[in-house]
């Protein structure tokens, strides 16, 4: 596998005097459909889009159903889904109720599919050097 990346001059406007630095950043690519895998994977497995998607649909269904009752799931090598929660922390157990409850998520942990993939992983450059604005989304100026 192959993921591009191009140089990129960024202004770190959050910072004083707002310096300019270099950064990698990754091109977007556009989003591959749902339709774009249903009428490949049916293409490649011989069998007609509509079964395929029904399939897939049925997957889905049964996959929230198990995690809606708190189960994870693991498929294959593809790698497991398990609902997680995180929580804030209380100083007495009257204090520990379900407002304390901040995030509700799916966690996706990757089977041997993906690890296989990303030990392979080259990088390549796409483009060369622009000039954006950095926003204070967070980044820093990683150390530069």
């Amino acid at each position: 596998m192959r993921i591009q990346y191009r140089k990129a001059k960024v202004r770190l406007t959050y910072r004083e005097g707002k310096p300019e630095v270099y950064k990698l950043h990754q091109p977007t690519f556009p989003q591959v459909t749902f339709a774009q895998l249903v009428n490949e994977c049916s293409n490649s497995c011989g069998v007609n889009p509509a079964q395929t998607k029904s399939v897939i649909d049925a997957l889905v269904n049964r996959l929230v159903h198990y995690m809606e009752i708190g189960h994870s799931v693991k498929m294959g090598d593809f790698g497991s889904f398990k609902p997680v929660f995180n929580s804030k922390t209380a100083h007495t157990l009257e204090e520990t109720t379900i407002d304390t409850v901040k995030v509700k998520k799916v966690s996706f942990y990757p089977g041997k599919a993906f690890k296989d993939m990303l030990s392979d992983l080259n990088m390549s450059e796409a483009e060369a050097v622009s000039l954006k604005p950095e926003s204070s989304d967070g980044d820093d100026d990683d150390g530069i």
